[in-house]
């Protein structure tokens, strides 16, 4: 009895221990969701501030990390470290309680970590290598949107139908965006619209996240 009892405690001990470890990952994932948009819009303002040329209805963000100068540096680094951060994120936000219960919501999380490694790819490879950026940046454009409104539906049918419609909403206003014809000759001020739904829900749904581990 004594040693069964010993046993059933160190158990409990282990699986306290194991629940202990797995919240702190998921902080830290949902820490990297409030980040990474912070970190990706301050680099990309400052390589817009060193770049005196660049003009938001004449070129594309892409533009900015072509020159390889400090601008580019900055702009590039910004997109590695933000699709880095999205991409620990999203691996998180994957088997965190918001979408543990949804396999819907789990298959927009890996759309979602698919579309963060476009970002850093994007990065990675500038305007400059020709197809390698256009597949990455081609792919983040594609996987964000369909992300998004995979793990809005998969959340509408939990209890997270709050963070479910503002989900959907943020995804259909990321789809209207591209569908828009805009007027200018570069393409600048529509990435940048395209990218502001994702990074107010990253912000949100760490911070969801975050409140929900304490």
């Amino acid at each position: 009895m004594v040693l069964r009892a010993r046993s059933k405690g160190q158990e409990r001990a282990k699986v306290k221990k194991s629940s202990s470890k797995r919240d702190a990952s998921l902080r830290i994932a949902a820490l990297c969701g409030v980040i990474s948009p912070i970190t990706g819009f301050a680099l990309l303002s400052l390589a817009v501030f060193y770049s005196p040329w660049f003009s938001w209805t004449g070129k594309y963000l892409s533009d900015l990390g072509t020159r390889g100068d400090d601008a580019s540096m900055l702009f590039n680094s910004g997109l590695i470290t933000g699709g880095i951060l999205s991409t620990l994120f999203a691996i998180g936000l994957r088997e965190s309680p918001l979408l543990s219960s949804s396999p819907l919501g789990r298959l927009g999380a890996l759309a979602l970590i698919l579309g963060s490694c476009a970002v850093w790819a994007i990065g990675v490879f500038p305007l400059e290598t020709g197809a390698p950026h256009t597949y990455a940046a081609r792919a983040f454009f594609t996987l964000i949107p369909f992300s998004l409104l995979l793990i809005g539906a998969g959340m509408m049918t939990s209890a997270e139908k709050g963070l479910g419609l503002f989900t959907l909403v943020m995804g259909v206003v990321t789809v209207v965006v591209a569908l828009i014809p805009w007027p200018w000759d570069g393409g600048a001020i529509p990435q940048m619209l395209s990218v502001l739904p994702l990074s107010a829900w990253s912000v949100v749904l760490g911070i969801g996240l975050l409140m929900r581990l304490k």
